[in-house]
Order: C-alpha cells, then sequence, then structure tokens
C-alpha cells in the first residue's frame, strides 16, 4: 500500500511539474491564471511531502523486514552453529575412536611382523644348526671310518707280521735243542714241531717237558 500512494504521489509531482514548467514564461493576466499557478505549485509541493513520508515509511518497513529477516537468519544461523557443534563432537569422537582402533590395528600388524621375523630367524637357526649336525655327523662318520679302516690295517699288518714271526721267528731254537714255551699261549714246543720258531720276545726256554708242565706249559698238537 505505501508503494502504491508513492507512486501517485509521483505521478502527481510529475504532473504538477510539468504544468509549472509550461507556465512559468507566461505573463500572469488575471487573477483567475494566479490562482491556478499556485494550485499547481501547492499540488507539486503536496505531492513530493506525500512522496518523501511515504518513502520514509516504506524505508522503516523495509528496515523493520530487513531486521526481521537478520533476526531470522540470526537465528538460523544460531541453529545451525548449534547443530554444527554437536555434529563437531559427534565427528571428534569418531575420529578420536579411528585413530585408536588405526593404532590398535598397526600395533598388531608391528607385532604380527615381529612374529614374523622371529618364526623365520627361528627356522633360519634350526636349519643352520640341522647342517652343523649333518656337517659334523658326517665328518665323525668319515673320522670313524678312517680309524677303522686304519685299525684294520694295522690288525692286517700286525696279523701278518705275526704270521710271518710264526714262520720264521727271529732266532732259531732248533740249534738250541731245547724246549721253547710261548708265554702268549703258554703252550710249548719241542724241536721238529711246526710252531718251534717263534718271536724271542715271546719264547721261554725249558730243559725238559715235565718243567714246562710244572709251569702251567701244555704241549703243542703240531
Amino acid at each position: 500500500m505505501t508503494d502504491f500512494i508513492s507512486f501517485l504521489a509521483f505521478i502527481a509531482l510529475c504532473y504538477f511539474g510539468v504544468k509549472i514548467f509550461k507556465y512559468r514564461k507566461t505573463k500572469v493576466k488575471n487573477r483567475n491564471e494566479l490562482a491556478l499557478r499556485k494550485k499547481y505549485q501547492i499540488g507539486l509541493f503536496i505531492s513530493i511531502l506525500v512522496m518523501l513520508v511515504f518513502a520514509g515509511i516504506g524505508g522503516s518497513n523495509d528496515k523493520t523486514d530487513t531486521s526481521s529477516k537478520k533476526s531470522a537468519d540470526t537465528a538460523k544461523v544460531v541453529k545451525k552453529k548449534y547443530v554444527g557443534k554437536d555434529d563437531y563432537k559427534i565427528a571428534k569422537k569418531e575420529n578420536v575412536a579411528l585413530i585408536a582402533k588405526e593404532k590398535k590395528l598397526s600395533d598388531q600388524e608391528e607385532k604380527l611382523q615381529e612374529q614374523k621375523d622371529q618364526i623365520s630367524s627361528d627356522e633360519a637357526k634350526a636349519k643352520e644348526r640341522e647342517q652343523q649336525q649333518a656337517a659334523a655327523a658326517q665328518k665323525q662318520q668319515e673320522q670313524q671310518a678312517k680309524e677303522a679302516q686304519k685299525q684294520q690295517e694295522q690288525a692286517q699288518s700286525q696279523q701278518q707280521s705275526q704270521q710271518a714271526t710264526q714262520t720264521r721267528g727271529d732266532m732259531n731254537t732248533g740249534d738250541t735243542g731245547t724246549i721253547v714255551g710261548n708265554s702268549n699261549s703258554h703252550i710249548y714246543h719241542v724241536p721238529g714241531q711246526r710252531g718251534y720258531n717263534m718271536n724271542s720276545s715271546n719264547a721261554v726256554y725249558f730243559k725238559t717237558e715235565q718243567d714246562a708242565i710244572n709251569a702251567g706249559y701244555r704241549r703243542s698238537k703240531v
């Protein structure tokens, strides 16, 4: 309504302004024209006054509307801020929970990795020990085989030496004409028997067979 009255006042202002502008150079001939010009001037003044008054009222209404709008907007903003604050708290709690969960998962992953590394290290150590034990066992077997071979060779050599000694001996007991006993086997031999020639380190001499029997010796069968 205020805008409509202001619009009518503007039209009246234009109308009276045109009339005054039209008669500004015209000379007044009688009182009627002078009264008409005054009416135009009064109408222009009133139109301006009405326009200013209603324009001020309209501005006040606009300010009031603007103020009301601002108040509503402020309330909305406050409400939004309040709602946003709650959302922020919720989001913060969720973020803290996610960070804690991520840290827990990271710790579990590190622990699993440590266990995996420990298992790999233990397996490597066990494999190394097995290799060392296998190498030591193989070395021991080789050493035992060498010792067995050496003992076998020594036994063969000793046997061959004994056989050679029994065959030829290191002395000729046949020249003595005495009875010879073997201190290892406690067997005595008389001249002419096969084992009469023997190693002098094992030979024990008797004058008679009775002396040999008295000493615990028995006569050789061959």
